[in-house]
């Protein structure tokens, strides 16, 4: 069995994803993928990573143990070691889903959610594989939907859902023409355009927004696109990666 150790970006793991049909892993910083056999050159040539022989029992070669948020949830793979979070998520990532949990938007986003006492649904709105469609149903909110315009995404999402055992409503559904769902908390990681087409169909059943997937110089259009919605909270990271609770 082979190891391969690398860094990079989502851009990069659109490029490798498709190459790599066991997926790719976090281990702290560092991204890792397994293969049984010799990683294909074009692998090797775009991530730069070093490769390493390690066990075939998967069970002998656990790496890290995901992340922990606000002391609360855990995010890991399958692959992942147990934390010792009080809720723990465990989802895989495969093709070009996105939201494996490793990316500070989808943590920020828990940590939002994490301020509020469940009442209600969940709308996830571009739920990538399902992460935090899975963590709001964990954490007690029902009913949780959860949409994506990547058939694949959403593929991936159910098999998520699943291995946690919740029960999410999941579709394909492309909100730059689809009529997004709407509940009493909205989770929105997603580009501005995505933001403007769900701001303009809200309505009195939302009570929350947790919007991300934007960076500084974006949030005063996205802010000023909900209307009648007040910054409760915001996070942010040092490459300008932020994170808000819109309330009403």
């Amino acid at each position: 069995m082979y190891r391969l150790t690398f860094s990079g970006d989502e851009d990069l793991l659109d490029v490798v994803l498709p190459l790599l049909p066991a997926g790719v892993h976090t281990d702290g910083d560092e991204l890792v993928a397994f293969s049984g056999a010799p990683f294909p050159p074009a692998v090797l040539e775009a991530t730069g990573g070093a490769v390493d022989e390690v066990p075939a029992d998967w069970r002998q070669r656990q790496v890290g143990s995901g992340v922990v948020i606000s002391g609360v949830v855990s995010i890991r793979s399958p692959f992942e070691q147990k934390s010792s979070a009080p809720i723990e998520v465990v989802v895989e990532r495969r093709g070009s889903a996105f939201g494996s949990g490793s990316h500070p938007t989808t943590q920020m986003c828990v940590a939002l959610l994490l301020e509020l006492e469940p009442s209600g649904g969940v709308a996830d709105l571009g739920c990538g594989v399902g992460t935090l469609a899975i963590v709001a149903a964990k954490l007690g909110w029902a009913p949780v939907v959860g949409v994506d315009r990547v058939p694949v995404a959403i593929e991936v999402a159910r098999e998520n859902a699943a291995r946690n055992a919740v029960n999410i409503d999941l579709a394909v559904s492309d909100l730059a023409i689809d009529d997004p769902p709407l509940a009493e908390v909205l989770l929105v990681n997603a580009p501005p355009p995505v933001h403007a087409r769900v701001a303009a169909a809200v309505d009195e059943r939302v009570r929350h927004v947790i919007v991300s997937g934007i960076v500084a110089d974006e949030v005063e259009d996205v802010v000023k696109a909900y209307a009648g919605f007040k910054v409760a909270k915001a996070l942010g990271t040092e490459d300008e990666w932020i994170a808000l609770r819109l309330s009403c």
